[in-house]
């Protein structure tokens, strides 16, 4: 009888062990978590506060004369070629569209870790567009300022210094002459102070095929005169065209600060 009882009692034994087996396999124990309240998880996106801004760099010239002509301003039947292939220095040989990339990419480069959005017109010496397809290229892109880099060069070899052209009011940059010459002056004034160049003024120009076609500020910096024996030399150094970009690097940085705008 005892053994029946013992029996008993471990097959019933058994049958719990089984089911409580069983039902922890089924309903296992969820993990712990705490997750923060809707409210709170969107409170801790910090919204972005800055404006980013669109520079097109447009290093001038390219790797040919190209004699193809396009109009100078829209509904104009007066035409100029599309572009050429730009000085050459007079002690050095350089070619200005090597000075002119140069810049651009480090200028390029100072405005991206600043956070800016930058479009290059070209990166290398192998193609370039037309005046008129590099300023659409801003105007397509809505930018917030234009600036083709170029070098200069004269006759006279004496003459020297850096210059700013802007726009006239000629085709589209009607409406985009007054913003032109604010941020052309500003950062020919940087650049002149910063460097420690001759400053040669702010010279309108309306027969400048992509100022007539910008619908975005815009305007072109000469750099120097290759046709000057020192400027040439200075040109072409590695060390002086870091302090170009880095002088039109804060010019265009100038042109976007609080004060600017409150003046316009």
């Amino acid at each position: 009888m005892l053994k029946k009882f013992f029996g008993l009692t471990f097959l019933i034994s058994l049958l719990i062990l089984g089911w409580a087996t069983l039902n922890s396999r089924a309903l296992p124990k969820p993990i712990e978590s705490n997750p923060l309240p809707i409210e709170e998880r969107e409170s801790e996106i910090t919204p972005v506060e800055s404006e980013t801004h669109v520079i097109v760099i447009d290093p001038g010239h390219g790797p040919w004369v190209n004699l193809d002509e396009e109009p100078i301003a829209p509904g104009s039947e007066v035409t100029k070629r599309k572009y050429g292939i730009g000085a050459t220095g007079i002690v050095t040989g350089t070619l200005e569209r090597e000075i002119n990339l140069n810049v651009s990419l480090m200028l390029r480069d100072l405005l991206e870790n600043d956070g800016y959005i930058v479009i290059m017109t070209r990166t290398d010496h192998e193609t370039i567009s037309s005046n008129i397809d590099r300023a659409n290229l801003a105007n397509d892109n809505n930018a917030d300022l234009m600036l083709r880099i170029h070098s200069d060069s004269f006759k006279d070899s004496g003459v020297h210094g850096a210059s700013m052209l802007v726009p006239g009011k000629v085709g589209y940059a009607i409406d985009i002459v007054d913003i032109s010459r604010i941020y052309g002056e500003l950062i020919l004034n940087t650049l002149t102070d910063e460097v420690g160049m001759k400053n040669r003024g702010v010279i309108t120009r309306n027969d400048q095929t992509g100022f007539n076609w910008s619908k975005v500020p815009i305007m072109t910096v000469e750099l120097g005169f290759l046709s000057n024996p020192d400027e040439d030399r200075l040109l072409s150094s590695s060390e002086y065209q870091t302090k170009l970009a880095q002088a039109l690097y804060k010019g265009i940085v100038k042109c976007f600060n609080e004060e600017t705008h409150s003046t316009e």
